[in-house]
């Protein structure tokens, strides 16, 4: 966990949480002078001497700028583009005055939405977005190709001389030489911009599907480029099918998603790393469109660090975890008796604590509503049991052995009404994974040493998946990974008894992924099998191996299958639902690499019949 993310947050606090990472200048210099000069109000601005004569999206970011490849040319009807993926937009202008051009033009890019005013577009990389803001649209990175590469001679909507242009991405200055020097009127140049426009952003804010973004550029004077009749760049937004976009909890517990009777999915997530306040997604046609419920009674605390989630009585309820409190959510869905799609727990203080080195959180419901919550402290784990009347009991300690500190835990019921707890301790010397059960009202019982050799930093805390118990066979599945990168797994029986180590898969897989100090697995049980959702530590692709366990308990593990291939995959979360005619699907919410930034939720479904 970084630094900045140790200590209680609020609404009104919005520094960023994630660890910092390379990325492209902060502000834009000319948009910063257009910005200054312009304002927003175009009825009051004088209009440059340039003027646009045709405009074009590229949706491939890969070709070259003086390439033709992929270019769609605009016209009076929108283009239509992908929310949270990276496009181009290309302008011609054109300057109609006889003599030489303007020595040394900077232009900028402005960005209105269904017809508002008209804005600067900032420089915000994605999916990360430089830790300073999250805009709806943005000009970002560019990859492939460097900013002031020539744009070459591409639109034909000027017949005049051609007099350069070039590839804007990295910075709002033209390049060097971008427009001949020696070049004299009329002329014209053209341009290409690295874009995105996102589907939340700051302020919890959301683009919506059919949105129209239109585009002008404005000169060095902060004056907008006239248009031809062809109008301002306009494009279209297109939700993507089974797309969250927004930012993955940071250390995430079991999340879901959790679907209510009639088939509604929820999710908690959030809009974006520079406004990490919490929401809640909703599904109604399985996955393939999620849209924010109640998002006006948000709980007031931020910053989702250690949170886990469990279902019951129309409820999703939240364990929060964050520098030195835990606190409880709840959400209450389509089958809630009272209120429908709104927060009806916000922000109930559960705990007060010395600061753990990761903030962890796991939460499991009795069928009688009773909740029990395990988080962590500077000196190990506590656990509490919420009544069914909304009272805590007494904290109780959940400690590994002396010397040790006890983190990364996960949680699951038993049919017996036990709860069974995979965890990691250790010191800078080890960390081990540990084993212990909690009675019916939250006692514990003796703890187990399952596995060594975890690894020593805090990117190994959270070495265990989601526990998975099969109530058939009385067996308790413990999925954990150890530092030569290779992912086992061991059953627990009803008695008592453990049986030996297997490796679930013949490949490493991922361990903090981005900044989440947790290794990059997900697991559930159907049909007395185990199905488990993996992220390659090589190709970052995500694969599912399932397994089913043998006369001793212990699992078979078959031969992984491909789930998501070519994604670069950070975290992953997932439960057993069941699609419109019953069918019942693994369905899967993953971060396809948002490098701790935003934009790249997903969801997919696997088969379970």
């Amino acid at each position: 966990m970084t630094d900045r993310a140790r200590r209680p947050r609020t609404a009104l606090d919005r520094r960023p949480r994630r660890a910092a990472r390379a990325s492209v200048s902060a502000v834009l210099v000319s948009l910063s002078i257009v910005a200054c000069a312009a304002g927003t109000d175009a009825g009051e601005r004088t209009p440059s001497p340039w003027r646009q004569t045709a405009w074009a999206v590229r949706g491939d970011t890969l070709p070259a700028p003086s390439s033709p490849d992929g270019l769609e040319r605009g016209g009076a009807e929108s283009v239509r583009i992908d929310a949270d993926r990276p496009f181009r937009l290309r302008f011609e202008v054109e300057w109609p005055e006889a003599g030489a051009l303007p020595a040394g033009e900077r232009f900028g890019l402005e960005v209105r939405r269904n017809g508002g005013a008209w804005e600067p577009m900032l420089a915000r990389d994605f999916p990360y977005p430089d830790e300073i803001s999250t805009p709806r649209s943005s000009v970002v990175h560019a990859t492939a190709w460097r900013h002031g590469d020539p744009a070459g001679d591409l639109l034909d909507g000027s017949g005049a001389a051609f007099a350069g242009g070039g590839a804007v991405a990295k910075d709002s200055v033209t390049a060097p030489g971008a427009i001949d020097g020696a070049s004299t009127g009329p002329a014209q140049t053209e341009w290409e911009w690295a874009v995105v426009v996102r589907l939340y952003a700051d302020g919890g804010v959301a683009n919506a599907a059919g949105d129209a973004f239109e585009f002008r550029m404005v000169d060095g004077a902060g004056r907008p480029v006239g248009v031809g009749a062809g109008g301002p760049a306009r494009v279209e937004l297109r939700v993507p099918d089974r797309h969250l976009g927004g930012t993955y909890v940071e250390t995430p517990g079991v999340l879901g998603p959790w679907q209510a009777p009639d088939g509604a999915l929820y999710f908690p997530m959030e809009p974006a790393e520079t406004y990490n306040v919490l929401m809640m997604v909703k599904s109604v046609d399985g996955g393939r469109s999620w849209v924010e419920v109640d998002g006006r009674n948000r709980p007031l605390t931020d910053d989702l660090e250690g949170f886990a989630t469990a279902a019951h009585g129309g409820r999703v309820w939240m364990l929060h975890q964050i520098s030195e409190a835990v606190y409880l959510h709840a959400f209450a869905t389509t089958d809630a008796e009272d209120e429908v799609d709104r927060w009806v727990v916000r922000d109930e203080l559960v705990a007060e604590h010395s600061e753990p080195p990761t903030q962890v959180a796991a939460l499991v419901a009795h069928p009688d509503g009773r909740l029990v919550a395990v988080y962590a402290d500077s000196l190990g784990m506590r656990s509490r049991v919420r009544a069914t009347d909304g009272t805590w009991g007494e904290e109780r300690r959940v400690d590994g052995p002396a010397g040790t500190v006890s983190s990364g835990v996960m949680a699951a019921r038993g049919a017996d009404g036990r709860i069974h707890l995979a965890y990691t301790a250790g010191s800078p010397e080890g960390r081990d994974v540990w084993y212990r059960t909690l009675s019916d009202d939250g006692v514990p019982g003796g703890a187990t040493r399952i596995a060594t050799g975890v690894g020593v930093t805090d990117d190994d805390i959270g070495a265990v998946a989601p526990l998975v118990h099969l109530p058939d066979s009385g067996v308790t599945v413990v999925l954990y990974r150890l530092d030569d990168g290779f992912l086992y797994s061991r059953s627990v029986l009803d008695g008592g008894s453990w049986t030996p180590a297997r490796r679930v898969l013949d490949r490493s897989v991922v361990q903090n992924g981005s900044d989440s100090e947790q290794v990059g697995v997900d697991a559930v049980g159907f049909d007395g099998r185990v199905i488990a959702a993996v992220i390659d530590e090589e190709t970052r692709d995500l694969r599912l191996v399932e397994g089913r366990p043998d006369a001793s308990g212990a699992i078979r593990w078959a031969a992984p299958r491909s789930l998501v291939d070519d994604v670069n995959a950070q975290w992953v979360r997932g439960a057993v639902i069941r699609r419109a005619d019953g069918t019942p699907v693994y369905g899967i919410v993953y971060d396809a690499g948002s490098d701790g930034g935003a934009g790249m939720n997903r969801y997919v479904e696997w088969p379970l019949n």
